[in-house]
């Protein structure tokens, strides 16, 4: 039979305080990750683009057949673009919530508290410091949704673009 055994009331340390803000910093390196990610999305998007524009008046010149299809391929091009520049959006768009708990850590806090290097204030330090190690983790969270939601989208950008490509050299 297994037995619970009590655990002695654990007195906060400074190793807490230490624990809490590596944890915040490493979410924080999650949410520059995910701005990276998106970042590269933003140059698929911007090249692709590039590209469809400076072939745009060469769907002048496709026959009836070519035209329709033309018209297909700009279209889910343009279905793509539209979708995953909106979740590519929603990726880096900047929040400015607060924890929730109002904590020295945060840039939307940091004006409502003094650091106080009192050891008795080190539980709120520690509550403060998880509290904003939640918030980053829940933005990092966000960032990541977004950007995985946008990356099926730009690749189906990506393939109308080639295929846009080589239907306009195919009637050249």
């Amino acid at each position: 039979m297994l037995r619970w055994v009590r655990q002695k009331p654990h007195k906060p340390t400074n190793q807490d305080l230490d624990d809490a803000l590596a944890v915040a910093a490493s979410f924080q390196g999650c949410i520059q990750h995910a701005d990276a990610k998106a970042g590269v999305l933003v140059v698929l998007h911007a090249g692709a683009a590039a590209i469809v524009a400076t072939q745009a008046s060469a769907g002048a010149r496709l026959g009836q057949i070519g035209a329709v299809a033309g018209f297909a391929l700009l279209s889910l091009f343009l279905l793509g673009f539209a979708v995953s520049g909106y979740h590519m959006l929603q990726a880096v768009r900047p929040i400015l919530r607060s924890p929730a708990v109002q904590s020295r850590y945060s840039i939307t806090g940091i004006g409502c508290h003094v650091p106080s290097p009192a050891t008795e204030d080190l539980p709120v330090r520690i509550t403060e410091a998880w509290a904003m190690a939640r918030l980053l983790a829940q933005i990092a969270e966000r960032k990541y949704r977004h950007v995985s939601r946008s990356v099926p989208w730009t690749g189906l950008m990506l393939g109308a673009a080639v295929c846009w490509t080589t239907l306009v050299a195919a009637w050249r």
